[in-house]
């Protein structure tokens, strides 16, 4: 379907509309510590910034029609360049935010700006610590590589 070619445009907008999301929920952590506001202004550009590459890969692969939908960057052996480029950008966003996480005090940054990461188990949103941060981080990251690894060696053996 024709549809499913612009869905990077989607992707785009909801990943816009998650960060000024956070801009609007961090009013009030702001409200008591205005120190505070020079950084969630830098995670909002970050996540307009970082998380929009990977989408703004796709799209200009759709539009360049190197690639014609969504579901050819489950294809990673096709050896597309911007299939690869996709995949390489997704693969360095993931280096750099455990370089950040875990070795630039990443997860203490987003501990001090609540808002970005919320637990909501019990009815009540928990802070979360930097610790469970870098745990869940881990995890993620853990997941992400075994989805990858997947696509790589099974789902496209030839």
């Amino acid at each position: 379907m024709e549809i499913f070619n612009f869905i990077w445009v989607a992707f785009i907008a909801v990943t816009t509309l998650n960060a000024f999301v956070l801009k609007y929920r961090s009013q009030k952590y702001i409200k008591g510590k205005p120190e505070l506001e020079s950084g969630y202004n830098q995670l909002v550009k970050g996540i307009i910034f970082y998380g929009n590459i990977p989408w703004v890969i796709i799209g200009i692969g759709n539009l360049s029609k190197y690639t014609i939908s969504l579901t050819d960057y489950l294809y990673i052996k096709s050896l597309n360049p911007f299939i690869i480029l996709f995949y390489v950008s997704v693969f360095t966003l993931w280096l750099l935010g455990i370089r950040w996480i875990y070795f630039k005090k990443g997860a203490e940054f987003l501990e001090e700006h609540p808002g970005l990461v919320v637990v909501k188990g019990t009815g009540n949103p928990e802070i979360v610590t930097a610790k469970k941060i870098k745990l869940f981080f881990g995890l993620i990251s853990l997941s992400n590589l075994i989805f990858f690894s997947f696509l790589l060696f099974q789902f496209n053996q030839t």
